[in-house]
């Protein structure tokens, strides 16, 4: 057998498999994927019950009352089981002050953006079907814009959020996301009106649903 054509069809073998296994290894640690998943959005709606942002004397209290919220929730996997996540919440309703007795009255209206940014544990990762549970934990803020009577303004102030939830995957693109998240802050009287009034450091639980659509 001619041994400088064995040389040359292994060479040619050789090649060939290297532009074979390319492809795969391009989709293995594809920049969309990060080597531990795939990069999702969830839009998701819920409902968010909030705490009080003052206790003053007798029972009285002052609070954004309970309301729907909506939002949208983007993660981007860093590992296997670990993505960063990052959400925007919109929710509006009543600005209530509580009294005894009689349960509250309303005295205007408030309009809330939150907002954080984190990371999850858990999930379906790189599963496409299944269940799934998880955990978040991260940073952001809260956004109150109040209408009062005469009284028109706007209140930012940091927040921190803790959640759990469970994936529940139909199939490699879409799966039901779960998920009861704390949004934990204390009001900020110093954008409000104008100087500190020292208040309670409110849980705000959100609790959604949406799809989770990955890519």
């Amino acid at each position: 057998m001619n041994t400088a054509f064995v040389r040359r069809g292994f060479s040619v073998a050789s090649i060939l498999a290297t532009f074979a296994a390319a492809p795969l290894a391009a989709q293995q640690t594809s920049p969309m994927t990060g080597g531990g998943g795939s990069a999702s959005l969830t839009p998701f709606a819920g409902y968010v019950l909030t705490g009080n942002w003052y206790d003053g004397p007798i029972g009285t209290s002052l609070k954004n009352a309970n309301g729907p919220v909506i939002g949208a929730q983007g993660s981007f996997p860093l590992a296997r089981g670990v993505s960063l996540v990052g959400s925007l919440a919109y929710s509006s309703g009543d600005l209530r002050i509580g009294l005894p007795l009689i349960g509250g009255v309303n005295v205007g209206s408030t309009k809330t953006w939150m907002y954080d940014a984190g990371l999850e544990l858990g999930g379906l990762s790189a599963r496409p079907e299944g269940i799934a549970p998880f955990a978040t934990v991260g940073i952001g803020g809260m956004t109150n814009d109040i209408d009062a009577s005469i009284l028109n303004v706007r209140a930012t102030n940091v927040a921190y959020t803790l959640g759990v939830g469970v994936d529940v995957g139909f199939t490699p693109g879409m799966a039901l996301r779960l998920q009861a998240k704390d949004w934990i802050g204390k009001f900020n009287s110093q954008d409000a009106i104008g100087f500190r009034v020292d208040g309670n450091v409110a849980h705000n639980f959100a609790l959604t649903a949406g799809l989770k659509f990955t890519f």
